[in-house]
């Protein structure tokens, strides 16, 4: 590499007062197969630490670079700074299943405190964070869960507390740490490729970042960089709730511009009124109302009788003969049933006549009529039975009386056919006069209904006149406020847009050292900006002609330096964010070498700036850093896949 390749580096940190060292960092990582059973032990540090897993022109055993562990080591640490998951839903089981009562654990430093971070591998182990000097100290509670249950809500209020409140409504207070350490620490799977792309949904971490718009977590990292005021939040928020009313109000206009052009031609033609009016002018309206109403006192000036009857005394009429015809017809079925019974009753009264006779014309009573006893019996030797003796003369009286009594029958059987007939004829009658009343009923209810159509026909024309003078006067209302809300939008974008100018100087900060990163670990003729608008916050770099570098190259690295100027601002105590970065193999397969290679010496030069370094910088790569890197205690850990005990985990899964 050329000594004047790239630029001098300009970067200083300028502390706050009585800070030592990054607020937060990860001292130690561990892994355990169980309590008793020590897998891997890491130890970290301030400043720069390197996980590098050799590819296969410097590695010597053919082994690939992938597969080692250096992915899931960045997820371990992320997991034990309180994210949802260490890995996909594929790898988790495989895991689980080998390590059932494995676990990591973490010492990670919080302003000076040692919190104490186990999570579980396997399912048989809570999650816990408490205050402690070693991993170790902990494991005679290893089996009880803390509360909270993970290290997040500690960062969250020692950082997040004087903005978290303010976050968009579609995420919680106190998500906010969860979608700052998805930007911290950027899955591998999201490639580097836009600045606000953290989480990608294949590595399966659970976290809300990846769900998020580009809009929120834009309001996220602006607010922790300072670049965003409480008035430009409550101005976003009114914006927000003003176009949301706003297009609700929209649409209602196009429902009654609908209803407008539909509903007015009907009462135009209902009311023989000129189609051609305006039926936005209140004039037209009010003179369609005048029109149904003068319809409605046309129908009401005729015979309209609803709800009274017309015709009561036709009704009365018909009530009394259909009660005469009701005891016509009981008369008559009186006298059916008595002629048909007569010739009976009538055969009954000449036996009972002819056997009375008999005995007087003979001499010969058989027996007693009282007592039924022999007569010559009772002659001769008294009654024992009745008091009474036997009266002839009485029998000639009953015999008088059953004559009669036929000769009457005789008399009603002739003439009771003349007296049904009669009865049927009243009958008819009657029938003939209730259905003369029935049909002047139907004439007239005919007359009624047709009466109360043209009625409820007016009065519905009265009422859809007036209903659509209302709609079309809350028209007017809903364009007046429509207009009001675009101008009260209009006044919240100019108060937003100045308060992103009262903003500029913390992102002049961020830009200001993400040129420096830029001219610092770029070559001669790239420079860097930064701006802000309405679609987000813009880090580019520019080339100069004659540069040879890719647009991915550049892309990709143009990310990495807009996460290390974040991560000096922090340091700085100009942004309320930790000093703390993960980057999870960040080179781009096109990028030169020495660029990336400038890359570990620019950041090992920061830790020179001041003692012990104000941040923690976590990288893994699989291309050999420097010598000057390769020398330094910042490498930490070299991986490899091959053999078994090389890897992470030192075993297959």
């Amino acid at each position: 590499m050329q000594p004047d390749f790239f630029q001098p580096e300009e970067i200083e940190f300028t502390l706050p007062e009585g800070q030592q060292g990054p607020r937060l960092w990860v001292r130690r990582v561990a892994l355990w197969q169980d309590a008793s059973t020590l897998l891997r032990d890491i130890s970290l540090r301030p400043g720069v630490n390197i996980i590098w897993s050799p590819d296969l022109s410097t590695n010597g055993r053919g082994a690939t670079p992938h597969g080692s562990g250096k992915s899931t080591f960045c997820r371990l640490i992320r997991y034990c700074l309180g994210e949802r998951h260490f890995s996909n839903e594929d790898q988790r089981p495989l895991m689980q299943h080998k390590l059932p009562d494995g676990f990591v654990g973490a010492e990670i430093m919080v302003d000076g405190e040692c919190w104490v971070v186990t999570r579980p591998i396997g399912m048989n182990l809570p999650s816990r964070a408490v205050q402690a000097n070693r991993i170790e100290d902990t494991f005679d509670q290893l089996l009880v869960g803390t509360n909270p249950q993970t290290i997040a809500p500690v960062i969250s209020d020692r950082f997040c507390s004087g903005y978290r409140d303010q976050v968009p409504d579609n995420l919680k207070s106190d998500q906010v740490w969860d979608v700052l350490l998805g930007w911290l620490a950027r899955d591998q799977e999201c490639r580097l490729d836009d600045v606000f792309d953290w989480r990608s949904k294949r590595s399966g971490s659970g976290s809300p970042a990846q769900e998020l718009s580009l809009e929120t977590k834009l309001t996220v990292v602006r607010l922790a960089i300072g670049a965003l005021s409480a008035a430009e939040v409550s101005a976003s928020a009114q914006a927000r709730t003003f176009s949301n009313e706003r297009d609700r109000l929209r649409q209602k206009l196009g429902h009654l511009d609908w209803f407008q052009r539909q509903r007015f031609d009907e009462l135009c033609e209902s009311l023989s009124y000129p189609k051609d009016r305006d039926p936005s002018d209140e004039i037209v309206r009010k003179e369609l109302i005048d029109r149904a109403n003068e319809e409605l006192a046309k129908v009401a000036g005729t015979d309209h009788t609803k709800g009274r009857t017309r015709s009561a005394d036709q009704q009365k009429k018909r009530q009394a003969l259909q009660a005469e015809r009701n005891k016509i017809v009981e008369e008559r079925a009186d006298l059916k049933a008595l002629l048909k019974g007569i010739p009976n009753e009538i055969a009954a009264a000449r036996t009972e006549q002819g056997t009375e006779q008999a005995r007087l014309e003979t001499g010969v009573i058989v027996r007693c009529t009282i007592c039924h006893v022999n007569i010559d019996e009772v002659k001769a030797n008294g009654c024992g039975i009745s008091l009474q003796r036997c009266n002839l003369d009485e029998v000639r009286t009953r015999i008088d009386r059953a004559e009669k009594r036929i000769a009457d029958m005789e008399q009603q059987r002739s003439t009771l056919p003349g007296e049904i007939s009669r009865l049927d004829a009243e009958i008819a009658s009657l029938d003939r006069e209730i259905a003369a009343i029935d049909e002047a009923f139907v004439k007239v209810e005919k007359q009624l209904s047709d009466e109360d159509k043209k009625h409820i026909s007016a009065r519905e024309l009265v009422r859809e006149a007036n209903w659509f003078d209302r709609q079309l006067s809350e028209r007017a209302a809903v364009s007046a406020r429509v207009e009001s809300i675009e101008s009260q939008i209009d006044g919240l974008r100019e108060s937003m847009r100045l308060e992103r100018e009262r903003a500029a100087a913390a992102i002049g900060n961020l830009e200001t050292i993400f040129q420096q990163l830029v001219a610092s670990l770029m070559p001669r003729g790239c420079s860097g900006k930064m701006w802000l608008d309405g679609n987000g916050l813009h880090p580019e770099i520019l080339l100069d002609r004659g540069i040879g570098l890719s647009t991915a190259a550049v892309e990709s690295f143009k990310i990495v330096a807009f996460d290390l100027a974040a991560m000096i601002l922090s340091a700085n105590g100009n942004a309320s964010i930790p000093s703390f970065l993960i980057h999870d193999s960040p080179r781009e397969a096109d990028l030169d070498a020495d660029i990336y290679s400038n890359l570990f010496d620019f950041v090992l030069s920061l830790e020179e700036k001041s003692s012990p370094p104000p941040f923690q910088y976590i990288v893994t790569t699989t291309t050999a850093p420097s010598q000057q890197a390769l020398a330094h205690e910042a490498m930490r850990l070299q991986l490899s896949s091959t053999p078994p005990e090389a890897r992470l985990f030192a075993m297959d899964f």
